[in-house]
């Protein structure tokens, strides 16, 4: 039969797992059934830190959606327990792609659905294929992936910045013409004709004095489209009214007027004036109108007390709009610099934001109730530890009695070995000696070597015999087989000649010297 590549390959990775043929024909089932996956061999670590070699079928599974197809990329690991235990399935979403969380997915993308869940109730009847097939099922039914969503630039409207606002302008009697810092890439609006011979500043002289405009047309006007900041509730234009038109020395009042506005809610124009701050209103006038033409008895000058004699029409300021806490972000408003000016007003103070004090609500109850939970379960870790402690200081005069009892005891033991070595040493000496010996004569295990020890042998034989022969007759007479005289008389004459056997015995014994004393058997 001949096999494919995969096939081969998977002959080659499947030996480690008890049921390699249940697990071959799985996998090659399946994989012939969806081309879409495809086999590999990696280590696969369990959520007890377990780490294992185990076979993985990855790829696409295809789905049907609302009418469109969408492939989900998964990866199916076999346990070694296979097909006993169900394989661990998972989602594996691309770079472009997040885990949906659901019933059955969890949030590392591992699925457990229903057909995993019956698999070890009846093994016997599920495979690799059929869980493909739920799986396609599930997740035709419940996508297990959505498209990440892409980081899109917030419309600059939907996030205002403000501009840091220029330094306080110096006295106009007392600085040069400077013009007003603006933000970078900016655009300036140009005067309009005939705007700026009719307002100019000038610095006063000895000789003569010069009208000077405090008014929002001097400062810079900066095009943008975030939200402007407000304009000075009280715009001046400081001209000069003589009092007497022939006088050469005449009073002047500054007078200050509003200057009209329209504010539609397709432009909006940001305004610089260092005299005013505050929080920017949202619709700010997209052009200033023109300011009214000057009668021709105004004259050109301007005498510094004119500068401190304000007189200020009553004017309706447009009233700051309410900014819309949840959209804008953190601005500090109080970074704007200090606030120069008779029209300044103190903007109230900013009101917190009720989803985030929700939400710092919801965040501080969840920390206080999971630092009790860790405090309970510390504390009782606490006492389990001190328990131990206990437990483990009072058992050391148990280990150490332990311990000098087991040093006896191996010193005991080191004295028995020490014998015993000495005892199989002198053993092995003896058996060593008897090796060069030899073995001894069969006549010198029977028979002595001189005539008083072969005298002696037979003089022990006779008396052992004599012993026996009583015996026997002392049988005989119980059984009736002899009388009682001839028993007495025979037994007379064997005990004479066993004392003198006996006599002889001890003689030879006593005279003789004898590696290795006998004693008699009668004593």
């Amino acid at each position: 039969m001949e096999y494919t590549l995969t096939q081969k390959w998977l002959r080659q990775n499947i030996q480690p797992y008890p049921s390699k043929e249940r697990v071959y024909s799985d996998t090659d089932a399946a994989l012939s059934r969806y081309p879409s996956l495809r086999p590999k061999s990696d280590v696969y670590t369990y959520d007890d830190g377990r780490t294992q070699l185990l076979l993985c079928l990855h790829g696409l599974i295809p789905i049907s959606y609302r009418g469109a197809s969408y492939n989900i990329p998964v990866a199916i690991w076999l346990t070694r327990d296979y097909p006993a235990q169900p394989p661990i399935v998972y989602v594996v979403p691309t770079s472009d792609m997040l885990v949906k969380a659901g019933k059955c997915i969890d949030v590392s993308g591992r699925c457990n659905i229903e057909y995993t869940q019956n698999w070890s109730r009846k093994s016997e009847g599920c495979s690799l294929s059929g869980l493909v097939e739920s799986l396609q099922d599930y997740f035709s039914r419940e996508p297990p992936v959505y498209a990440k969503p892409k980081q899109v630039a917030r419309p600059p409207s939907g996030s205002p910045q403000y501009a840091q606002k220029p330094p306080p302008p110096l006295p106009t009697s007392t600085r040069p013409e400077q013009p007003s810092s603006q933000p970078p890439n900016r655009p300036v609006l140009p005067p309009k004709p005939g705007y700026a011979s009719r307002f100019t500043s000038h610095s006063p002289s000895p000789s003569r004095s010069s009208p000077v405009l405090s008014s929002p047309v001097g400062k810079s006007m900066i095009l943008e489209s975030r939200p402007p900041p407000s304009l000075p509730s009280h715009p001046r234009v400081d001209l000069e009214v003589p009092r007497s038109p022939p006088a050469d020395r005449s009073s002047s009042v500054s007078i200050s007027s509003p200057i009209p506005s329209i504010s539609p809610p397709q432009s909006q124009f940001r305004f610089h004036d260092a005299r005013s701050s505050g929080p920017p209103p949202r619709p700010p006038p997209p052009a200033i109108a023109p300011p009214p033409n000057l009668p021709p008895n105004f004259t050109n000058t301007l005498p510094p007390h004119a500068l401190t004699q304000p007189l200020q029409p009553p004017g309706v300021s447009p009233p700051p709009p309410v900014l819309n806490l949840l959209d804008e972000e953190s601005v500090d408003i109080s970074s704007s610099g200090p606030v120069q000016g008779p029209s300044t007003f103190s903007p109230p103070p900013r009101p917190p934001n009720p989803e985030l004090l929700r939400l710092h609500d919801q965040v501080h109850q969840k920390l206080t109730s999971e630092l009790a939970s860790l405090a309970q379960a510390l504390s009782l870790d606490a006492e389990r530890l001190r328990a131990q402690q206990s437990d483990l200081l009072l058992g050391e005069p148990a280990i150490r009695d332990e311990m000098a009892r087991l040093e006896a005891v191996r010193d005991v033991c080191r004295n028995v070995s020490g014998r015993m070595r000495s005892t199989v040493d002198q053993t092995e000496r003896n058996m060593s000696e008897l090796r060069r010996k030899g073995d001894p004569e069969v006549d010198e295990l029977v028979c002595s070597t001189t005539i008083v020890h072969n005298q002696l042998i037979n003089l022990v034989a006779e008396d052992n015999a004599i012993e026996d022969t009583i015996y026997h007759l002392h049988r005989a007479l119980n059984s009736g087989r002899i009388d009682l005289e001839r028993f007495l008389r025979t037994t007379r004459i064997l005990a004479e000649e066993q004392f003198m056997k006996r006599a002889l015995i001890e003689k030879i014994q006593s005279g003789v010297p004898m590696s290795m004393s006998m004693g008699s058997p009668w004593s």
